[in-house]
């Protein structure tokens, strides 16, 4: 490499460049010696890589510097599933790592029971799983429609190779097999033996043995007999037993041509069967059969495979052990047709020349239960165009399929062609059978006869005409039955049997007030209101039983009067015993007993000697009347004030009382909802009366002595003496009570007003509920009195809303206060 000197530059700089461009270039020659012995994983595409085309020592290199990188074999599979290695190219790669031994073979186990293959058919099966686990779905096109593609294009591994078996009895010994022999009893030894490629094994003391081309069976026998007839000799006596089982398998070359989704030869386990080798490449193109996948043996068909007797039937019988040098061929499909409306399977079918229709109904499932079978429309290609063909019911089993016909079964028609229908008054009523000269008598008589209830004068028959608009016609019943009329039915008659109470009102009646169980009964001749009270338990205590009221309809009211009546009016004294027939539609009422009441209860609570429940014992007792029950105060009651919650007395539900709302403060139902407080309003079922106890207790008559009602509950609370601070302040807390300072006293204890604090607006809110503010008049300011248990609240300035004066009310202002100036000046002269 020759190297020119640039222009303006000094000797020294250009032989530092050059010796750093020779540098470099040393680099890039070891990396890409050094990528040239790398794995074949390093590449960045493997999707087109063929493991038959490297050789056992380039795999083994291949191998073992994944292994040195640090590697498991697990995540070797992982990377060259990533990199785009096909499965079927997976296979072989494991396959030629067992073959030349990268492997480690499993201990060998001398237990008779188990055989010793066992760990490395484990081993095995492992990473067949591994590999399966990370290949990729098979990205390769498949019509879903055509029956038995869904094994070769869904994650299912019913034709993936099963190691964990025994050996087959069938296996015939080959080549690179390993036999392990187990010697016990007499004299202990244990052989792993391969396989030579000339068909032998080799035991030392024994000798060769040829076993190529014999069965697992026989070549037991054989390699028995050997050893026998040679070092021991204890065998024939049963003193020394051999166990032989196959450990190591040999690998295959099988070959798939024709319409596979990816043909090629493939590198598999001795173990395989046909139905495993159609699974690694992919199963049949789209054009590919189904039913003839021959296994060309030594250039002869050694089997014609059908699928469709392992998928219809579960037969594997073609499923058979593939050889060395095997060929399987997918050929062209012959005779595909589709099914489709309804039948158990729909799709595309393939039929051999000697199946008929009858055999494509068996592939489908059969027809469904709504299908109509007799006859089937069949769109077959002619030589010039399509035609139709209808396929009678008659002809299922002479029927042979064509090329790309298309079959379509119908439904059965929402219709009967034998029903009648009859209705009403009859025991039995629903759908007949129409025989011929069904009449309607007959018909009658079938569903058991008219009830009791039955309008005999007239029925109803329903009739479509032949081009079927709707028709009526009336019979009578008693003509039919009693003097033999005939009328003859027709085909989707339908008969309505009328009852004479469809004909009248369902007679009622109402009761209500003070019985057991108000409501609605069915009126019955001759039924009394004693009767009826009777029958669902009577009058409750608070029943009046000598004023019970009877409202009666009237039919023919005088409509001409202006007062006239409308209603009859009866009162029954049950003590009596005089007692009233009931009419449809009448109304009983039961009021109260006169002076009948429960009881009615306050309860009472906090700081008093007896607190619990108590009876008010007068309809306006007060309470004072209450407080003189209790036995006293305890020595830390606040006695100036009391608490009373009271329940909201109303029959309004809560709905009633939202929509009360709602008009009475024009609000909308946003408003409402995000208005917390008027919710509040709305739904509160309690409200709090704050009571001065003092004044109560000292003047009965005032109006501070309420009168209590029914479930009030009142608390006499701890007199605390503090007062509470809050609001725009900088500090709010409790400030003990001292009654010689003022309002200001604790709002400076509190750290005083903050800067947003509405002075003028300060309240006092002491323990019975009264509020006052702080006034001002001019610069002058007047505070509440502030008590224990007292809260003082400082609201905050409505800045939004504050109106600020105009110069006419400053003006204004100054020439009040000029006034006050000079009236001051002149009182002091």
């Amino acid at each position: 490499m020759v190297f020119r000197k640039i222009p303006g530059v000094t000797n020294k700089k250009f032989m530092q460049i050059t010796r750093l461009i020779f540098l470099v270039i040393l680099a890039v020659f070891f990396n890409i010696t050094k990528c040239e012995a790398q794995t074949m994983l390093d590449m960045n595409d493997l999707s087109n890589a063929k493991i038959d085309s490297y050789s056992d020592d380039e795999i083994k290199s291949f191998y073992e510097k994944a292994m040195e990188s640090g590697m498991t074999e697990a995540q070797l599979y992982r990377l060259a599933v990533e990199k785009g290695l096909s499965n079927a190219e997976m296979i072989k790669l494991r396959n030629r790592l067992q073959t030349i031994n990268i492997v480690k073979k499993p201990a060998i186990n001398t237990d008779d029971n188990q055989s010793v293959t066992d760990g490395k058919k484990e081993e095995i099966q492992h990473a067949y799983d591994t590999a399966k686990k990370s290949l990729p779905k098979q990205s390769f096109e498949n019509d879903a429609e055509i029956f038995g593609s869904e094994l070769f294009t869904s994650n299912s591994l019913v034709f993936e190779p099963n190691l964990r078996i025994p050996t087959p009895a069938g296996y015939i010994l080959g080549p690179d097999d390993e036999i392990i022999v187990n010697v016990y009893g007499f004299s202990e030894k244990s052989y792993n033996l391969k396989v030579n490629e000339e068909g032998y094994i080799y035991i030392q003391n024994v000798g060769p043995i040829y076993v190529s081309g014999l069965s697992m069976d026989q070549a037991g026998e054989k390699i028995k007999a050997k050893m026998a007839s040679s070092i021991y000799k204890a065998i024939g006596s049963g003193q020394t037993k051999v166990q032989i089982s196959l450990g190591k398998i040999r690998s295959i070359r099988v070959t798939v041509i024709g319409e596979a989704k990816k043909p090629g030869t493939f590198t598999v386990s001795s173990l395989t069967t046909l139905y495993n080798i159609l699974y690694l490449c992919g199963g049949p193109t789209k054009m590919g059969t189904y039913r003839k996948i021959e296994l060309i043996r030594g250039n002869e068909v050694k089997r014609s495979a059908d699928l469709y007797s392992f998928l219809l039937k579960g037969n594997q019988k073609d499923n058979i052990l593939l050889q060395e040098g095997d060929v399987i061929r997918i050929p062209y499909y012959k005779t595909r047709v589709s099914i489709e409306g309804e039948v158990k399977r729909k799709g595309k079918f393939e039929v051999l020349d000697k199946e008929n229709f009858n055999d494509l109904l068996e592939f489908c499932g059969g027809f469904t239960d709504n299908a109509f079978k007799g006859s089937i429309s069949v769109e077959r290609i002619a030589e010039k165009e399509k035609t139709m063909l209808d396929l009678d019911a008659k002809d299922f089993d002479t029927f042979k399929p064509k090329g790309s016909d298309k079959y379509f079964i119908g439904k059965l028609l929402d219709r009967f062609e034998n029903r009648i229908i009859i209705s009403g008054s009859v025991f039995r009523p629903g759908p007949y059978q129409l025989t011929e000269g069904l009449t309607v008598k007959n018909l009658i008589e079938r569903a058991g006869g008219i009830t009791e209830d039955a309008y005999t004068v007239r029925a109803t028959i329903f009739r479509n005409n032949i081009d079927k608009t709707p028709t009526t016609l009336s019979v009578s019943i008693d003509s039919v039955l009693k003097y033999n009329q005939t009328v003859y039915l027709q085909k989707d008659d339908s008969i309505s049997v009328h009852s004479i109470f469809d004909f009248r009102d369902k007679y009622m009646i109402t009761v209500k007030g003070e019985v057991k169980k108000p409501g609605d009964y069915r009126w019955r001749e001759n039924l009394s209101v004693k009767d009826l009270l009777l029958s669902i338990g009577g009058l409750t205590d608070f029943g009046d039983s000598s004023k019970i009221e009877i409202s009666r309809r009237l039919k023919n009211a005088d409509v001409s009067k202006v007062n006239h009546t409308q209603t009859d009016i009866f009162i029954v004294n049950l003590a009596n015993n005089k007692d009233i027939l009931l009419q449809p539609y009448d109304i009983i009422s039961v009021k109260n007993l006169p002076g009948y009441a429960n009881q009615r209860n306050v309860l009472i609570l906090g700081e008093v000697l007896s607190p619990g429940q108590y009876s008010l014992s007068k309809s306006a007792d007060r309470i004072s009347d209450v407080f003189k029950r209790v036995g006293g105060f305890k020595a830390s009651a606040d006695t100036t004030s009391v608490k009373i919650r009271r329940y909201v007395q109303s029959e309004l539900s809560a709905e009633e009382r939202e929509a009360i709302f709602k008009r009475v403060y024009n609000l909308r139902q946003d408003s409402l909802s995000t208005n917390d407080r008027l919710k509040k309003d709305v739904y509160k079922t309690s409200f709090l009366i704050s009571i001065n106890l003092s004044e109560a207790m000292r003047h009965p008559d005032g109006p501070e002595n309420i009168t209590l009602e029914d479930g009030d509950i009142i608390t006499i609370d701890r007199n605390t003496s503090l007062v509470k601070v809050s609001g725009e302040v900088y500090f709010p807390t409790v400030v003990p009570y001292d009654g010689n300072v003022n309002l200001r006293y604790y709002i400076k204890r509190a750290g005083n007003y903050t800067g947003n604090a509405r002075k003028v607006g300060t309240m006092v809110i002491y323990p019975d509920g009264k509020v006052k503010i702080v006034k001002r008049f001019l610069f002058f300011k007047s505070y509440p009195k502030v008590t224990s248990r007292s809260e003082i609240f400082v609201p905050q300035k409505s800045v939004k809303n504050k109106a600020r004066m105009t110069t006419g009310e400053w003006a204004l202002l100054v020439s009040a206060l000029g006034i006050v100036a000079n009236v001051i000046i002149t009182s002091r002269k």
